[in-house]
């Protein structure tokens, strides 16, 4: 697959495909977040596919046009955050689980486990056993804001390793206490199936001086690009104005994966409407015989109503126009 280059996402003019969502849970899964999906020119039946996850595990959806979806089945229960990365023939799907932090377990003691884990297929139906790659023990600041966390796991290839991103360690904002990722870090292999070194310090982290992330990094997707890597952040800032937090869609770019610069606000918080709540994540792909980026994103409106306490969470679509 041939990359293209940071430019053609720094300079495309992003909007909105519509003010409705592509696509929602069910009301007794009422929280479908963390899409990633993959074109029907790289799937193994010239579909569209999506993976995302609901309180209950990781949905799989198809479609053959993008703007419907139609589900199919529960991928793996109780797991979270996939992502898809693709090598050969071979599918791999890269996702977090953890054990519930219920009150018994505070009481005995007992503190709660997350994991990465990886499961490949060649048909995107049937998977293979999940392989742990990552253990949130075993990396310091994943405890820093929470209980031992990882999340958002994506994987790319950069110098001829295997790059795995994840976020680390959980946080509840001030005034809504939602959760969201504290920080951005990654782990590095030889080989797809680890084992995988984890960069002592996080490359991403909340700070005060900035109006973008001094609350919370958030969500990340990383894309690898032909001259360097870029990631889309819904990351969370205090507003003065309103004395509240707020979410927005950054754009930032790195030539070595370390080091980012923010480039530009490509979506901000609607200020009503089934988004307005916070936007959550988003996964981006370019698709060359459109020159497009198609950018499918999670976002949820607060509900005040005691009997709607559970905020819905659906799927919107954003679409990036190369210019010319």
């Amino acid at each position: 697959m041939r990359f293209p280059c940071l430019e053609s996402l720094i300079n495309s003019s992003w909007y909105v495909f519509s003010d409705e969502p592509v696509e929602s849970s069910p009301w007794y899964m009422p929280r479908l977040t963390h899409p990633a999906f993959l074109l029907p020119e790289e799937s193994p039946d010239g579909l569209w596919h999506l993976f995302a996850h609901t309180w209950v595990g990781i949905q799989h959806y198809i479609s053959t046009s993008g703007l419907t979806w139609e589900p199919q089945h529960i991928v793996f229960m109780r797991g979270h955050a996939p992502c898809i990365f693709k090598e050969g023939q071979i599918y791999y799907l890269i996702y977090e689980n953890h054990n519930r932090n219920y009150e018994y377990k505070k009481k005995r003691g007992e503190s709660t486990k997350s994991r990465i884990l990886i499961s490949s297929s060649t048909d995107l139906k049937l998977w293979s056993e999940p392989k742990v790659l990552l253990e949130s023990e075993k990396i310091p600041y994943a405890s820093h804001f929470s209980s031992s966390r990882l999340s958002r796991p994506q994987l790319v290839m950069w110098e001829g390793k295997y790059r795995l991103y994840f976020g680390a360690s959980l946080m509840k904002l001030f005034d809504s206490r939602e959760k969201t990722i504290v920080y951005l870090s990654y782990a590095e292999a030889e080989r797809i199936d680890g084992p995988y070194v984890v960069k002592e310090t996080p490359v991403l982290a909340p700070d005060l001086e900035s109006n973008t992330n001094n609350l919370a990094v958030g969500s990340c997707k990383i894309i690898p690009c032909s001259d360097g890597l870029a990631t889309l952040s819904c990351s969370f800032f205090y507003d003065k104005t309103d004395n509240k937090s707020h979410s927005a869609l950054f754009l930032l770019t790195s030539k070595n994966g370390d080091d980012w610069k923010v480039e530009k606000k490509i979506m901000d918080t609607p200020s009503s409407g089934w988004a307005s709540g916070y936007l959550s994540s988003a996964d981006c792909v370019f698709k060359a015989d459109e020159n497009t980026w198609y950018c499918y994103f999670s976002a949820f409106e607060h509900k005040t109503n005691f009997f709607l306490y559970f905020e819905k969470e659906s799927l919107g679509l954003l679409l990036g126009k190369v210019k010319a």
